[in-house]
């Protein structure tokens, strides 16, 4: 097998929805048996910059864990609102559309290059891997939203002590929106 059949390299970007569906019904975010499910289904991963993204997908990436066909990583990067140049930071708005888009790509370079070591994580353990990037200022209410949308079964979120609060809201949106944690 070569490596153009292991990896994908889509990028798909989604756009914040301010008003986000609901759900009809509850989902399943994690097989009833924490990490243990059935080979072969695609495991989510939410990343970001981190060590404990990449410590989360290497564990996803286990045989004896989630033996997953194929990962799906999420990324959220926040809304651009402020830009900063040579004379200080404006809002975007007041720049122009050269500017804009400058620093836009500026950004997007920096997390493909941040998502390319998590793919090469994939490659090597011969996972064939896609990403998916959010632009929202709401972390947990993107990855969340996107479970439904998605259809999401297994979802991994790495924890540290610096984003704990965050795994804590992240836990309590998951039992009052979809599932019992």
């Amino acid at each position: 097998m070569n490596t153009s059949e292991i990896t994908s390299t889509a990028v798909c970007e989604i756009q914040e929805v301010k008003e986000e569906p609901r759900a009809s019904e509850p989902r399943e975010a994690v097989p009833p048996s924490p990490g243990m499910a059935v080979d072969g289904d695609k495991v989510y991963v939410a990343v970001g910059e981190s060590s404990s993204s990449m410590d989360a997908l290497l564990w996803a990436l286990r045989p004896d864990v989630a033996k997953p066909r194929s990962v799906c990583l999420i990324h959220v990067h926040p809304e651009v609102h402020y830009i900063p140049t040579p004379l200080g930071i404006f809002p975007k708005h007041q720049l122009n559309d050269r500017q804009v888009e400058r620093f836009t790509q500026q950004e997007k370079t920096k997390i493909q290059e941040m998502l390319q070591k998590y793919l090469n994580s994939c490659q090597s353990s011969k996972v064939e891997a896609d990403t998916h990037l959010i632009e929202s200022d709401q972390i947990v209410k993107a990855i969340v939203g996107l479970i439904p949308v998605l259809n999401i079964k297994r979802l991994i979120v790495g924890a540290t002590k610096a984003n704990l609060r965050l795994d804590t809201e992240f836990k309590k949106f998951l039992h009052t929106e979809f599932i019992e944690v």
